[in-house]
């Protein structure tokens, strides 16, 4: 190759690098940063230091607190989630996962078994795919999930959907996206709105949607293939007879994969459970029931699983600094 080639290919080159490394920062300020906070710091934790993933929707991130498990249990975890996330989504998000991370269990989120369809809202498609990085697994995604080509390109590149987000711009946009409440999000309201419910018995049942199904033996398939324990949960909600005849019917697919599956709805009196006040709105958990809900489920993997208690080694002593600073915030 002639030596004016190599000098043209080599600008190119480093056009092409300064153009992504611009696009990519521009990316970042202007893209709406909802949920990024919870979601994207998973990105820092060291590759193969998590220990149990939760994999799901807001039920989880408002239910389980992964820093309590770390004080009160060792457990190294993290609530890889994102809002009205369905399991289709679900099943994306667990691959994605396991880019960086090799758990010993996979706790996955059953609420969202109950919506037909491949995808939540837009706005929180966006949520789940803006905060992934990108990969092959991330484009797989958006092409099987979103079946209409015309409306795959905002997911793709962030900069076509908020570039003109610049006039909403603060100096937050221009932060580190960090947190340290392991992919939880607290909060001490009390709704006024909650009531007690009557669960619906574990034998009244009703078949999930097809896509639904398909999806949730797909993630229990995914599993198994990377020797990866699952376990199948829906912590407390408030849900209309139909779906959680639905969540019942979770049961039947848990037995015949040999999984277990815990629906909370059927343990309140375990938990001690008052939807009165221990609920912030009519489906999630508060600070209150979230602290119920989590000390159950770290009693549960303590005594069912072999889940490792990190608190003496010194490779994880960043999560003792980190529930430090999470206690100096969330002290309730």
């Amino acid at each position: 190759m002639k030596k004016e080639n190599i000098k043209a290919l080599i600008k190119s080159v480093c056009f092409l690098l300064l153009l992504t490394a611009l696009i990519s920062c521009a990316t970042y300020v202007l893209r709406n940063k909802n949920e990024a906070n919870i979601v994207r710091p998973f990105y820092d934790e060291p590759d193969d230091s998590l220990d149990v993933l939760f994999i799901g929707s807001s039920h989880f991130m408002c239910g389980i607190y992964p820093m309590e498990l770390w004080n009160d249990y060792g457990i190294a975890s993290y609530v890889f989630a994102s809002s009205a996330q369905v399991l289709p989504q679900s099943y994306y998000q667990v691959q994605e996962a396991l880019r960086t991370q090799t758990p010993k269990l996979i706790v996955l989120d059953c609420s969202g078994a109950v919506y037909d369809g491949l995808l939540g809202t837009p706005e929180y498609v966006h949520v789940q795919f803006d905060n992934m990085s990108l990969s092959p697994i991330k484009f797989k995604a958006i092409n099987d999930l979103i079946t209409n080509k015309d409306d795959r390109l905002e997911y793709y590149f962030n900069l076509y959907k908020f570039h003109t987000r610049w006039k909403e711009l603060s100096g937050s946009d221009f932060e580190k996206i960090a947190s340290v409440t392991k992919g939880s999000s607290i909060s001490a309201n009390v709704s006024a709105e909650c009531t007690d419910i009557v669960p619906v018995p574990k034998e009244m049942t009703e078949e999930l949607y097809d896509n639904v199904e398909n999806y949730l033996i797909k993630i229990i398939k995914l599993c198994k293939e990377r020797n990866i324990e699952l376990l199948l949960v829906n912590v407390p909600l408030i849900e209309t007879e139909s779906n959680q005849k639905m969540f019942n019917y979770i049961y039947k697919i848990a037995d015949e994969y040999e999984l277990t599956y815990l629906n909370m709805l059927h343990n309140l009196d375990e938990l001690n459970f008052d939807f009165k006040t221990d609920m912030r709105d009519l489906n999630h958990c508060n600070v209150y029931g979230g602290k119920k809900v989590t000390k159950y489920i770290g009693e549960y993997l303590s005594k069912n699983y072999d889940i490792p208690d990190r608190r003496t080694d010194p490779d994880y002593d960043y999560w003792n600094t980190q529930y430090k600073e999470y206690k100096s915030i969330y002290n309730y």
